[in-house]
């Protein structure tokens, strides 16, 4: 009877866990935020097992920060993964080894955007498994559609930055 009880309390336990919304930390110095495309209000999403970006991909909503103070600021996940540019192209997350890659936020009309070495402009590709996969943008690839990356909800250091 015991061990029933203790099964049911752990399984409401863990049932109500999974409707909780995740506590996304700010380290002390950093700005944090989500990702979203302007003309869409579509929200970036991560695959945590290979770290891409994606819209529409049924993965968890992506969390990012950086620390402006750092003289080559390394974009990092809710994971501590360092994210890139990889080498084909695509924005990605995957491991705490940081690229050569340059984070900033720029200046719109509204919320900031990224900036990936000083450019505002990346791309949804359409992906083969649904959703659309962020790259770099460059070079330009067919079927794929110019975005900017709107960082929002701000939190941190740069909280001050929203319009």
């Amino acid at each position: 009877m015991l061990s029933s009880n203790l099964l049911l309390l752990l399984l409401t336990s863990l049932s109500s866990a999974a409707v909780i919304p995740r506590d996304y930390d700010v380290p002390p110095g950093y700005c944090c935020f989500t990702l979203s495309d302007p003309s869409t209000g579509k929200t970036i999403q991560q695959n945590k097992e290979y770290g891409f970006l994606y819209f529409d991909a049924d993965q968890p909503k992506g969390w990012y920060c950086f620390n402006s103070d750092d003289s080559r600021p390394i974009l990092w996940d809710d994971f501590n993964n360092a994210c890139i540019i990889s080498w084909d192209g695509h924005f990605q997350c995957l491991d705490p080894t940081p690229g050569d890659d340059k984070w900033t936020l720029g200046s719109s009309s509204s919320s900031p955007l990224l900036l990936h070495d000083s450019s505002p402009t990346y791309q949804a590709c359409p992906n083969k498994d649904g959703g659309e996969i962020i790259s770099s943008g460059i070079p330009a690839a067919a079927g794929c559609r110019n975005i900017q990356l709107e960082a929002t909800g701000l939190e941190g250091t740069c909280s001050s930055l929203t319009h």
